[in-house]
């Protein structure tokens, strides 16, 4: 079993309404200011090469691939991070989510 190291925790504001039990991507949860907000990354990640989680509170994960090559103490943003395909893919809600709500997100390598 490989060890999970953070890169990244950043908190994103809802930008809707979700039922628990509902299904619904990143790129639709949170608005584009959001998804562009930087963050410097704690760790380097290699586009195709590192394999990332990004877990949302209340929410869920969602396992991808790196989209861009960056060094340790670069900033970066979710977009830059991931592929358009990978934050579009669908999650299912843990708990309800209401519009406003600023949830914790963690990337971390896996």
């Amino acid at each position: 079993m490989t060890s999970m190291s953070v890169i990244v925790k950043v908190d994103l504001k809802a930008n809707r309404d979700v039922n628990a039990g509902a299904e619904i991507s990143l790129y639709d949860l949170f608005p584009y200011m959001e998804r562009n907000k930087e963050f410097t990354l704690e760790s380097g990640v290699e586009r195709d090469k590192t394999k990332l989680k990004i877990t949302v509170a209340k929410l869920g994960s969602v396992e991808i691939m790196a989209n861009t090559s960056k060094k340790k103490g670069e900033k970066t943003n979710i977009v830059m991070i991931s592929k358009t395909a990978d934050l579009s893919k669908k999650v299912k809600a843990k708990e309800i989510i209401k519009k406003g709500d600023v949830l914790s997100v963690t990337v971390e390598t896996v």
